[in-house]
């Protein structure tokens, strides 16, 4: 019985560190975003998906994006960049990606999970009905 607790437990431990894994890909990977947004519009409404009650956990950074947001954390965070450009077609394109991270045991990185729900709630807010806004 013993033998298959510390199974349990080792196959626990490897399972959250390639999950962590993932997503640190993910969050450094740059998610483009097809609006029918223009880009004003679109820049706007990335701007508000840090507002609300989200405002006290981001903060404005420097960065190579049209918009730097740092997530406030231990050790500085991780910053999301955001460029809005127009779209071939029209309306906007928007590309995120994590532009600054801390770095873990050489390959994770600190808030990746953070960014990723994040990029998903900003390409259902850009992709979503324009009338029921």
């Amino acid at each position: 019985m013993e033998g298959f607790f510390c199974f349990a437990f080792v196959a626990g431990v490897v399972g959250v560190i390639v999950w962590q894994f993932v997503e640190t890909q993910r969050a450094v990977a740059t998610t483009t975003v097809e609006s029918a947004c223009p880009p004003g519009e679109a820049a706007q409404i990335v701007r508000g998906a840090f507002g609300g009650p989200r405002a006290v956990l981001w903060t404005t950074a420097a960065g190579p994006g049209t918009i730097n947001m740092r997530r406030r954390g231990v050790r500085g965070g991780i910053t999301m960049s955001v460029t809005v450009e127009p779209g071939p077609g029209g309306g906007s394109e928007v590309a995120m990606w994590a532009s600054e991270t801390v770095v873990y045991l050489g390959f994770l990185v600190n808030f990746a999970g953070v960014v990723n729900r994040r990029k998903a709630a900003i390409g259902r807010l850009l992709t979503a009905d324009r009338g029921a806004r």
